[in-house]
Parts: structure tokens; sequence; C-alpha cells
């Protein structure tokens, strides 16, 4: 029993001693010492409740500059620039270059739209439609400002010059008269113009399909509404305009109902 008893005094003893070591070490003076090539941390500072402030670092901006710094940077961002647009125009020029070698042997667009059909009467029209109308370019500006009693002045005049087989133009001024008498309120104004206009787009519409007779079916959709079509329109204005009570709402209905009397007449 005696001999179990002193290794375990031996232990405690040496135990007792690497901690009394360890506190002597830790709460020593504040003199800094390096045990092992190690750093030894005092905290003795902390201990004593040290108010000493850390060294505080100051930078300063370096005081040298070059003279010519800003004029050697404008010329860099120049030469980027002029960098960029060269690399842009080589890579533009290269793709323009490879579609068209790519796309020549392919067929024109236009070589798969419809022949018409020899047609003197569509020629004509298609030459003067694509003649101007100073008149009627004139009209359109006064209508922008909202004069529209000098338009309606240039629209008639512009209605005096155009050729008779000037279709396509004669159905842009009856339409835009048909548009001033609106704007001043003249129903009876408004229905004869979109009359003349109706009138205009059928005699277009038969000389197109005699030139494309293969369009024939198709041509019916731009036909005027007829008066059931028209009434169905009023109906959806009326509805409209009672959860509304704005001017434009108020033109839309009328209008509506101006059309439905346009195709009355132009049925009958």
């Amino acid at each position: 029993m005696e001999e179990k008893r002193w290794p375990i005094i031996g232990i405690s003893l040496l135990m007792i001693l690497l901690i009394y070591s360890f506190l002597t070490t830790v709460f020593k003076s504040d003199q800094k010492r390096f045990n092992h090539d190690r750093i030894f941390v005092d905290y003795s500072d902390y201990r004593q409740g040290s108010k000493t402030p850390p060294a505080q670092r100051t930078t300063r901006a370096p005081t040298y500059r070059h003279p010519n710094a800003y004029k050697a940077a404008q010329e860099a961002n120049e030469i980027k620039r002029t960098m960029f647009s060269n690399v842009m125009t080589a890579t533009i020029s290269t793709y323009n270059a490879h579609m068209s070698e790519a796309l020549k042997n392919q067929p024109s667009p236009s070589a798969q739209f419809p022949k018409p059909v020899r047609n003197a009467q569509y020629e004509q029209i298609i030459d003067l439609s694509m003649q101007p109308v100073p008149d009627f370019q004139s009209g359109m500006q006064h209508f922008a400002a909202g004069d529209y009693q000098r338009a309606l002045e240039s629209f008639n005049s512009a209605l005096d010059k155009v050729d008779q087989m000037d279709v396509k133009h004669r159905i842009d001024i009856f339409s835009m008269m048909a548009e001033c008498y609106l704007k001043l309120k003249s129903d009876d104004g408004y229905i004869q113009n979109k009359i003349r206009q109706v009138r205009m787009e059928r005699r277009l519409k038969q000389v197109i399909q005699a030139a494309f007779p293969e369009k024939a079916d198709s041509m019916k959709i731009f036909d005027w509404s007829t008066t059931q079509e028209a009434s169905k329109q009023l109906l959806r204005m009326r509805s409209l305009a009672a959860k509304s009570d704005s001017p434009q709402m108020y033109e839309m209905l009328k209008r509506a109902e101006l059309d439905l009397e346009v195709a009355r007449k132009v049925t009958q």
C-alpha cells in the first residue's frame, strides 16, 4: 500500500509545480520576453486596466504627381476609344463580307412574291401613288397643329390637283377630310367623306384583284364593316363609355355611331 502511495504523491507534486510555474509566467512583471522563438504575450496591461491608446497609424497620400499625368490619361483613353472603334469596324466589315458571300446564291425575297398579271390600270395607279402631293402634306401639318379648317382647305386643293386614277391619294384625302369634319363636329361631312373613301377603296380592291387573281379571296377582309359588325362595335363603345366620361371616349363613341350610318349607306 505504501509503494502505491509514493507515485501518486509524486505526480501531485509535479502537477502543483507546473501550475505554479504557469501562473508565475502569466502574471509576471511587464517585461516582454521570447520563449522558444514565440512572441511573449503580456497580459499585465489587461490586468492593470491600462488605458493607453495604441499607436495610431497615419497614412499620407503621396505628394509627388507627374505634371503631365492628366494629359497622359486623356491620351490613353483616346487610344482605347480608337482601338475599340477600329475593332468594331473590322468586325462589321468581316460580318458583311461573309453574309454577302453566303447570300450570293440565295434567291431574292421579292422573287417569292406573286407576280401581278399585266394590268395597265394597276401600273398607272402604282406610278401615281409614288408622286408627291404637296397640298396633302400641308393639310397634314395643319391637322397636326389643330387647325382643322385650314387642313380642309388644303385637302380640297389636293383633291382638285390629283389625277382621277390616283386612287391611293384620293383614299388618303377622303379619310383625312372625314377626320377634320369629325373634329369640327360635322356629322354629315364625316359620313359623306367616309362613303367616298369606301368607294375608292372598293375601286382599288377591284384593280388589285384583277392584277392578283390568286389573292381575290384574301382581299375580302379589307372591305368596310357590315351593318352587323358596326352595330356590335357601337354596343362595345357604349359599354365602355358608361364606365368613363373622358372626351376621348366620347369621340370614339361618336365615331362608332357615324360608322354604323356609313355601313348602312354603303351596303344599300
